[in-house]
């Protein structure tokens, strides 16, 4: 990992292009971690959830913190 996770715990994320199952512009807030994985709520659901156990990776490599 080339950025540490926990500087993403208790912040919003937003996917401006988005990803494979999460649309562009998605917000979410990153609640909690789980190993390689990180709890979040987005702001509208994806998949049917609002909460969803999200790759560190995708957050990394997809997300941008505001």
């Amino acid at each position: 990992m080339n950025i540490i996770p926990t500087k993403y715990l208790n912040r919003i994320v937003i996917f401006e292009l988005g990803t494979g199952c999460i649309p562009a512009m998605s917000r979410c807030y990153c609640h909690a971690m789980d190993g390689d994985f990180m709890w979040v709520t987005f702001q509208y659901p994806i998949l049917g959830n609002t909460d969803l156990r999200v790759h560190i990776n995708v957050i990394n490599q997809h997300g941008r913190l505001i």
